[in-house]
């Protein structure tokens, strides 16, 4: 018998088959998974193909598979069966969408990045369902960047599904028509009219999804493929769900369907609100088909995250959250307003770009609107100072853009004062005003308007050098012929749900726009060519200030030409967000790492502290809310600059700490590294000295009572018992503060961020670094790295330096509280007095005295239940409001529309 089976596997290998034979016979394979049989299933199928041939074929699917499972890029965080059971082995030789979509993509766009689309959209179509299976309820979320190229990623997802058997398509775009319109059209020219033979398209440009031909006649249709780019407003989704329930149960049950969920926190999460609630449930009445599986898209996951997980038809991306790669030459919020700390121990600390310029508070309250309809009716605005600027710097960058590239592309500015759609009007009417004066000064050849021109473009090219990415600096004189075609070619359009002069960005006809507008601009819109941006909406949630980023993006050609015009207070918020959103991608990455599931990431990013001041709305109204401290730094970065008391008295808490530690027997020189600080200081000490010190009012992140809280409930299950005190002064200098050690203390040297304020806060944006983490140690790198199995070349993280110090501390998980002390001048030579408005983004720091900082360092969590309450933000219910009666005005109009389009169509 033996003999028999080797005699068998020889005669296999012996057979010899052509490499396509076997390509094609591996697609066979491919299409019976995808038709929902199981590897095995579809092997024992194919029983009149010989038996080696069949073998082979397993083998190239299995490679096929695994070459897909293991592609680095995205990274993924899926169910575990979901992980196991990765079904789609990439396209096949008979696919037609997908191919010629790619065709397309390598005309555009660089190979590797047509690769890497490639690679991110076979890994969202594998942890799907095959449209073959019985029952399909996939919920799935791709995390991208705000304008990083999120539409070409779906689309090729797209192509790929209607590729392996997916019937009906349904795009979910934003709540507003044009943005429908934008994305309806590129699916049109990416799409459907390469390929229109097998494609049904259920909308169109000029009209959004209204009943149609009979359902059952399509979507009964193996070989046809239907697709449909809805806005999530409720008479259309209603019209949707409607038609698909007039098919049959048969056809329902054999109809494979794909709803992509682009911008998916807008609108589709319940929120509480009547409106929200309506879209939630008819996207959940979609999905309560046999075979529908859900994809959403966004770049703010925050509200995502924060869905219920228990609630088992809701849309929480229970079975994968896929994160796509930060794509080259992309601008994003940390390339923008600057990382909070550097990445790594090697890294240092980026600022971002000089690109943000200040509007004044008054500046503020006169572009912003009355909320009052009387009022607004009668409101008047002018162009200010600031707004002046902006439009000139536009007009500036534009010109520059056109020498430099030797052609006319399109070209926009934002301005974004309000999201109310009255007030876009009004603004609209003062900015044409504002333009025509300046043409005619151009025109006309004023010298004035000429040197108000020359100042502004040597300025700002001083501040951010065209050679530092690689561009011919260009001299003034040779912008002028530039300036006065730019200014007569640019037109001021309204964009917002009642106008009727919408952006459209014509490949044939360049733009250039000085575009003004509210909730259609904050949402997913593409504005091509974005150099100028006028900014000073109020929104204190997260996901829409992130999502308002519409600078964000790719910028080639003209990365040293954008700028932004916003206050010093969505400044300060932009730089918090920054942080945000890079440790919310990298709490994802470790629990990638760690083989964790969706379903476990919830509780991590809902007690994050920063979260705090998410939407409440979002947080289905509730005010309180849960922080967790696990595994996390927290440290004050906020201080009353000019309160002399105030400072003083924490020099005083620090100062009583140490007094305190000393006469209880501890010594300062305790530790391992050369610092001086204390070993094993009980928790009561700390809880004490936090008692006495005092945190800025404003500060986000350091709640002190939420703090103290978990510190005692981690010290109830034997954790935080003891800690670490570190003193950060400098290696070098001579002692200057007395806070009741041997010798007084050195101090650091820190410049503050121009944020001007009317309170006198000094925002140092961080006080701690990465390394800080270990500052209690005599550790070297090598030593870390040796520890932690990493190579000599690889960067070492806040998250590798955690485990490291967890290593060290298997049975008892200490604190570590760092103390930064910080000279009340960070260049004693500089007369105050003297020194002229800063304009960068970093200034001297003239405290009224010495700042204490702090920098809290917590150990992950072994208790689950080491979670405490706080108070969320609230939110500005009359703002609200008025928003809310501005999307029923909209649906309203929809509403006609869609009985108008109906009656064309019959």
């Amino acid at each position: 018998m033996l003999r028999t089976l080797t005699d068998y596997g020889e005669k296999m290998k012996s057979t010899e088959y052509s490499g396509s034979d076997v390509e094609k016979m591996a697609d066979t394979l491919a299409t019976l998974v995808a038709g929902g049989m199981t590897l095995q299933g579809a092997q024992t199928a194919l029983t009149y193909a010989p038996e080696g041939l069949v073998h082979a074929a397993r083998v190239v699917y299995e490679k096929r598979l695994n070459l897909i499972k293991e592609i680095p890029d995205p990274g993924i965080l899926a169910e575990r069966e979901r992980k196991v059971g990765f079904w789609y082995s990439g396209p096949r030789h008979d696919d037609v969408v997908w191919p010629t979509l790619k065709a397309r993509l390598l005309q555009e766009l660089p190979e590797n990045a047509v690769r890497g689309v490639d690679a991110a959209s076979s890994k969202v179509i594998g942890l799907g369902s095959p449209p073959g299976k019985e029952a399909i309820s996939t919920r799935g979320l791709v995390l991208g960047y705000v304008q990083s190229g999120k539409t070409t990623n779906f689309m090729s997802v797209v192509a790929k599904a209607a590729d392996v058997g997916y019937r009906l398509i349904i795009v979910l775009t934003g709540t507003t028509e044009n943005l429908r319109t934008q994305t309806q059209d590129r699916i049109n020219d990416y799409l459907i009219q390469p390929c229109s033979s097998i494609w049904h398209p259920l909308t169109s440009v000029d009209m959004d999804f209204s009943v149609t031909t009979s359902a059952d006649a399509i979507l009964s249709n193996p070989s046809m493929r239907s697709i449909a780019v809805v806005k999530k407003n409720p008479s259309r989704l209603r019209r949707l769900h409607k038609w698909i329930k007039t098919a049959s149960a048969t056809t329902r049950q054999n109809c494979p369907i794909l709803i992509i969920d682009d911008e998916a926190d807008q609108a589709s999460i319940d929120v509480g609100t009547k409106r929200q609630s309506t879209i939630n449930g008819l996207i959940r009445d979609l999905l309560a088909n046999p075979k529908a599986a859900y994809i959403a898209y966004t770049a703010t996951p925050f509200a995502n995250l924060l869905i219920d997980p228990s609630v088992e038809h809701d849309l929480y991306p229970r079975d994968f959250i896929v994160d796509l790669p930060r794509p080259d030459n992309y601008f994003g919020a940390e390339r923008i307003f600057g990382q909070f700390e550097a990445e790594s121990l090697e890294d240092s600390v980026d600022d971002g770009l000089d690109v943000v310029r200040l509007i004044s508070d008054l500046e503020v309250d006169s572009v912003r609107p009355p909320r009052n309809k009387t009022l607004l009716e009668q409101w008047s605005p002018e162009v200010p100072d600031a707004m002046d600027v902006a439009i000139r710097w536009f007009l500036l960058a534009t010109a520059c853009r056109r020498l430099r590239a030797n052609k006319v592309a399109h070209s926009s500015m934002l301005i974004h004062t309000s999201m109310l759609a009255g007030a876009h009007e009004k603004t609209a009417e003062a900015v044409v005003d504002h333009l025509d004066g300046i043409r005619a000064e151009l025109v006309n050849e004023a010298q004035s308007a000429f040197d108000v021109f020359r100042d502004l473009w040597e300025s700002e090219s001083a501040r951010v050098k065209a050679d530092s990415f690689g561009h011919q600096p260009i001299e003034f004189g040779d912008l002028m012929p530039h300036l006065i075609e730019t200014a007569r070619a640019t037109k001021v359009v309204v964009d917002n749900y009642q106008s009727s002069d919408r952006l459209v960005y014509d490949k044939e006809h360049p733009q250039t726009a000085i575009v003004i507008g509210g909730n259609t601009l904050s949402r997913g819109l593409t504005l091509e060519g974005l150099t100028s941006s006028y900014f000073v909406r109020a929104s204190t949630a997260y996901d829409t200030l992130l999502q308002m980023g519409r600078w964000f993006g790719y910028r080639v050609g003209y990365e040293d030409l954008i700028r932004i015009w916003m206050s010093s207070e969505l400044k300060s918020w932009f730089l918090m967000l920054s942080i945000v959103e890079a440790e919310i991608r990298e709490e994802i990455k470790v629990y990638e790492a760690e083989g964790k599931t969706p379903a476990e990431l919830p509780v991590k990013i809902r007690t994050h502290p920063q979260m705090s001041v998410t939407s409440a709305a979002k947080m289905r109204s509730a005010v309180k809310a849960q922080v967790s401290y696990s595994g996390r730094r927290v440290q004050t970065i906020m201080f009353n600059e000019d309160d002399g008391a105030w400072l003083e008295s924490n020099i005083t808490a620090t100062k009583n700490l140490f007094e305190r530690l000393i006469s209880n027997g501890h010594h300062e020189n305790e530790l391992e590294s050369s610092r001086r600080g204390f070993r094993d200081v009980s928790a009561d000490e700390i809880l004490d000295f936090l008692d006495g010190y005092r945190v800025h009012d404003a500060a986000k992140s350091i709640d002190k009572d939420a703090i103290s809280r978990y510190i005692e409930k981690e010290r109830a299950e034997g954790d935080l018992k003891r800690w670490e005190i570190v003193l950060m002064e400098p290696l070098n200098g001579e002692g200057q503060l007395d806070l009741g050690l041997a010798g007084k203390v050195r101090l650091l040297r820190r410049k503050k961020m121009y944020i001007p304020s009317d309170d006198g806060t000094a925002n140092l944006k961080a006080v701690a670094s990465t390394s800080d983490r270990v500052a209690d140690l005599d550790v070297g790198l090598d030593f870390i790295r040796k520890s932690l199995n990493l190579k000599s070349t690889d960067k070492i993280t806040d998250r590798q330096l955690l485990q490291f110090r967890q290593l060290r501390q298997a049975t008892d998980r200490k604190g570590l509280l760092c103390i930064y002390p910080i000279a009340k001048e960070s260049d004693p030579d500089l007369d105050k007095s003297a020194l002229e408005p800063a304009a960068n983004r970093r200034v001297p720091l003239f405290a009224a005295a010495d700042v204490v900082g702090l920098c809290f360092m917590f150990p992950d969590s072994r208790n689950p239940r080491s979670v405490v309450d706080y108070v969320a933000a609230k939110i500005d219910t009359e703002y609200l409001e008025a928003l809310e009666e501005e999307l029923e005005a909209a649906d309203k109009l929809d509403e006609a529309k869609a009985i108008e389009d109906e009656l064309v169509k019959a």
